[in-house]
């Protein structure tokens, strides 16, 4: 069996993950590339923890012509995402103590727990054992999709891992997200036509 560290991995992911999602910067937007975005009020609503240590979000443009409910879209994100990467991920969380569900669920996405879920937003929850508890919501909109990360620090072992951490996040949620917009505008192409 062939040993790979956590940090090689991350990085290997990274940087496939990097090249896949493209950078965009300032306000530019393109169809199906996912793009940080100023969190925005009803999604910060959303979010269960109320004084999160960080946050983030990302949105891309979805067509008005794919329409999807929230869970649709969420499931799409993470349980319809490469192998490797859907391993990288579960890997990832587990080393660091996620108490995470089974991967597909009714009441799980990839191990997240659904924390509430209507059509237009969903809310993932997990708990990790280092004292850091996440949210992600995800809220679809007409013709786009916003996807925000809360994390809240409740251990200084979660304040010192989460800083860490974060650059691999973006890249991951970025190329998630475009890939699930791309993927789900060439459903809707190949079902139309």
């Amino acid at each position: 069996m062939t040993h790979v560290s956590y940090g090689s991995y991350a990085l290997l992911v990274t940087r496939h993950v990097s090249s896949k999602a493209g950078v965009m910067t300032g306000t530019e937007t393109a169809s199906g590339r996912a793009t940080a975005i100023a969190v925005p009020g009803d999604v910060r609503s959303r979010a269960s923890l109320r004084n999160p240590d960080y946050q983030d979000a990302f949105a891309v443009e979805a067509g008005e012509e794919v329409r999807r409910d929230a869970e649709c879209w969420i499931r799409e994100v993470f349980e319809s995402a490469p192998a490797p990467v859907r391993a990288f991920l579960r890997i990832g969380w587990s080393m660091f103590g996620a108490q995470l569900g089974p991967s597909k669920s009714p009441a799980h996405v990839l191990g997240w727990q659904i924390g509430e879920n209507h059509p237009e937003w969903i809310r993932l929850e997990v708990f990790w054992k280092i004292g850091l508890r996440a949210n992600l919501v995800l809220h679809a909109q007409s013709s786009s999709i916003v996807l925000a990360t809360f994390v809240e620090h409740q251990r200084r072992a979660a304040r010192i891992l989460w800083p860490t951490l974060i650059l691999v996040h973006r890249c991951t949620l970025r190329y998630l997200l475009s890939r699930a917009a791309r993927s789900a505008a060439t459903h809707k192409t190949s079902s139309a036509g």
